[in-house]
């Protein structure tokens, strides 16, 4: 499984074709010499075909999160997926962040890599572009629907490096309140603890878990004082809301930028907050996340 490594205006990044187009590292040389570690990051050996491993960022399609049972029902049909997660009884993240994906076209500072599936449910093309270029590093999804017309969703799922001090900014309407299983149960009013309009500690957030629509503007500042940087991380497009997951030990942080809302497939009451696209054949939806480092001061 060889990583591919792209680098250019300060910035590090390897991405492995044959394991998701999963990123496999970023990292940022500050301009006082040293280079920080912005995504997690995890060598070759450490990759377990078909199963989870410590990567930095992977795609998530025809859906983001979970859908309950793996089940869904659309145009009068009932629908079943891989359970991926059957000790939660959901499937998860999506088919496509294990598969090999081709290398359409590389450069120096860019690749575009495409997976070709085509399944029982869904068969669609997705293609991962990554660019660095002078404002940041830019991970463009884009899905389009080969088989009979299906609700679609995107995302991607970041982790980002975070130590004592980290603080997270953002701003949206409303953030949901889930179940012991982290399928959304209702949408509150974001300002409620834990309050990221003016940044908030994450030290004290290990395990929280969390969906922000009417995410307005698309951009979640992540302040890491002890490394002296700042991460802003904004997203385009079909990417409308947030997901926002701390780790247990507080180490990495996902904010991911989605197109829906978990399980909405089977939460129609919650649609409002970041509905599905249903694609006909040959249609398309796409979503891009841009990250970008400075110096914290």
């Amino acid at each position: 499984m060889p990583r591919i490594v792209l680098s250019g205006h300060g910035y590090s990044l390897a991405v492995n074709p044959d394991y998701g187009a999963n990123l496999t590292g970023l990292s940022w040389r500050h301009p006082a010499g040293a280079d920080i570690e912005i995504l997690r990051g995890c060598s070759d050996e450490a990759l377990q075909p078909g199963l989870p491993s410590p990567v930095g960022c992977f795609p998530l399609a025809p859906f983001a999160n979970r859908i309950d049972g793996g089940v869904f029902e659309h145009a009068g049909r009932r629908h079943i997926l891989p359970m991926n997660r059957p000790e939660e009884n959901v499937a998860i993240h999506g088919l496509s962040r294990f598969e090999p994906f081709e290398v359409v076209s590389q450069g120096e500072g860019s690749i575009a890599l495409l997976h070709r599936h085509r399944g029982e449910v869904f068969a669609y093309d997705l293609l991962q572009e990554v660019a660095i270029e002078r404002d940041g590093v830019v991970i463009r999804l884009e899905a389009t629907n080969r088989g009979a017309a299906m609700p679609f969703g995107i995302g991607l799922h970041p982790f980002f490096r975070q130590e004592a001090g980290a603080r997270l900014r953002l701003t949206a309407a409303v953030r949901s309140q889930s179940d012991k299983r982290y399928l959304p149960l209702r949408f509150v009013a974001a300002r409620t603890e834990p309050d990221f309009t003016e940044g908030s500690d994450l030290e004290r957030l290990g395990g929280f878990d969390a969906h922000y629509a009417c995410w307005k503007p698309r951009i979640a500042i992540l302040e890491r004082p002890w490394a002296d940087v700042a991460v802003a991380v904004s997203a385009r497009g079909t990417f409308t809301n947030l997901h926002l997951f701390v780790g247990p030990d507080c180490d990495f942080v996902c904010i991911e930028p989605v197109s829906h809302v978990p399980d909405v497939h089977n939460r129609r009451k919650l649609e409002q907050f970041g509905d599905l696209a249903v694609l006909e054949t040959g249609a398309v939806t796409a979503g891009e996340m841009r990250i970008a480092v400075s110096a914290l001061a």
